[in-house]
């Protein structure tokens, strides 16, 4: 398995290579299309898989997904913030995560999502074999309600904003559910990833 990270801004997508075929993980902001479409030329990826509908995770998932010729999978929750365009509000607690959750909603509310219809829904426990990767959806909800990563059977977690590494890893800085996202770090933290791999922030161990 070859893990590829394509740093997009802030955020940050993940490209994974089996034998049988390639995942991407998210797509990033608009403004970085072609970077996204350039690390996957050759790559045959059979799938496009968002962590979450924010913008800054899948802006042009829909003509991303289309110039690979490839499905584009999203958990059930989120699915209006794709197909309708749902603007979801976030929250935080404290001075620095209000403060971030403040910005994260006027982009939210001001940043166009390309509007689609998912062409797999994400569910907890899904395998991702037939998609050329040895791993398995996990439910992460909280930060979104429909929130969901990728855990390879090597140990490796993409956790896509469910935890935060600005500083070190932490929960996410704004929040859904707060009660909800704290429940998912634990979650995260007993399944004890050998690495995990964050939408914003370096990999790291927990």
């Amino acid at each position: 398995m070859t893990i590829t990270k394509i740093a997009l801004g802030q955020a940050n997508a993940f490209l994974l290579s089996g034998k049988k075929g390639s995942i991407l993980v998210d797509t990033g902001p608009e403004k970085y299309r072609e970077r996204v479409l350039e690390a996957c030329r050759g790559q045959d990826v059979r799938l496009v898989f968002l962590t979450h509908g924010h913008f800054d995770h899948c802006q042009r998932a829909a003509g991303i997904a289309w110039s690979l010729g490839c499905p584009l999978a999203l958990g059930r929750e989120d699915i209006p913030l794709l197909a309708q365009g749902e603007k979801r509000q976030v929250f935080g607690r404290g001075f620095l995560s209000r403060l971030f959750a403040m910005a994260s909603n006027h982009s939210i509310i001001h940043s166009k999502i390309e509007q689609t219809q998912p062409d797999v829904v994400l569910t907890d426990g899904m395998a991702l074999e037939p998609y050329g990767v040895k791993g398995q959806v996990i439910a992460l909800p909280g930060h979104t309600a429909g929130s969901m990563g990728l855990l390879l059977h090597s140990g490796e977690l993409f956790a896509g904003d469910a935890m935060m590494n600005f500083f070190r890893p932490s929960p996410p800085l704004c929040y859904e559910n707060f009660q909800v996202a704290g429940e998912t770090v634990a979650k995260i933290r007993n399944i004890a990833p050998s690495k995990v791999y964050f939408g914003h922030g370096a990999p790291s161990t927990l």
